[in-house]
């Protein structure tokens, strides 16, 4: 009778544990995604190669405007940094204060990016090698463009990439160490744009840097449509 009893409360507790897990990885997958990593693995999604170990720390030419960001490192000095947010909140107040550093300490401008064929010859290489990666959404979109001593390249934002239901953000540099010419560097860069390039996100969103009085000037502009 005593180890019928002790029996019955070690079945007990072990249904319990099982149910507490099982109930914990519902509510993680839910908040996370189905398949996605957890935030602080997240930056390593818009850097190619980074199953390889390509990833490293945030660059430091640029503020750190998230506790998630990586770098990944390509050749002739190409690189890819990445900061994601899983608030949008958060997300537009390091937009901000990137945007405001980057006016304060380079040449900012905005420019439009089409990587229509590039990402086609991406698709016919993962073709021929077996993969696909989702590439919804317009090819051809807005950058912010900046120069300066220590690094030259684009800003790209992706909002919301993978769901609508998510909060998903990610600011993305594609750049090339040290002082160099733009210009002749963006066809080189616009491979690693589309590369680099993810959407599966109908309502999904890839657009240039704005600071947020700008963002607040287009609202009142677009609320008189």
């Amino acid at each position: 009778m005593f180890y019928n009893k002790v029996n019955k409360k070690i079945a007990f507790l072990v249904f319990l544990i099982v149910a507490l897990v099982g109930i914990w990885f519902i509510l993680d997958t839910l908040l996370i995604g189905p398949g996605l990593p957890r935030s602080e693995s997240m930056p390593k999604w818009y850097i190619p190669g980074a199953w390889r170990g390509n990833v490293q720390r945030c660059t430091s030419f640029f503020p750190q405007i998230s506790p998630y960001c990586n770098l990944g490192k390509y050749s002739e000095g190409k690189f890819i940094n990445v900061w994601y947010f899983d608030d949008e909140s958060e997300f537009l107040k390091g937009e901000d204060t990137l945007y405001r550093c980057l006016n304060a300490n380079g040449s900012v401008f905005q420019q439009k990016l089409n990587i229509s064929t590039e990402l086609q010859e991406k698709i016919k290489r993962d073709e021929a090698n077996n993969s696909w990666g989702p590439t919804i959404g317009s090819h051809s979109f807005n950058a912010t463009g900046y120069q300066s001593p220590e690094t030259s390249g684009y800003f790209l934002v992706y909002e919301k990439p993978f769901l609508e239901t998510r909060e998903d953000y990610f600011i993305v540099y594609y750049g090339i160490m040290g002082l160099t010419n733009l210009t002749e560097e963006t066809p080189e860069l616009k491979k690693l744009i589309a590369e680099s390039y993810y959407m599966s996100n109908e309502e999904g969103k890839v657009d240039s840097l704005m600071a947020e009085d700008e963002k607040e000037k287009n609202n009142s502009l677009l609320s008189w449509f």
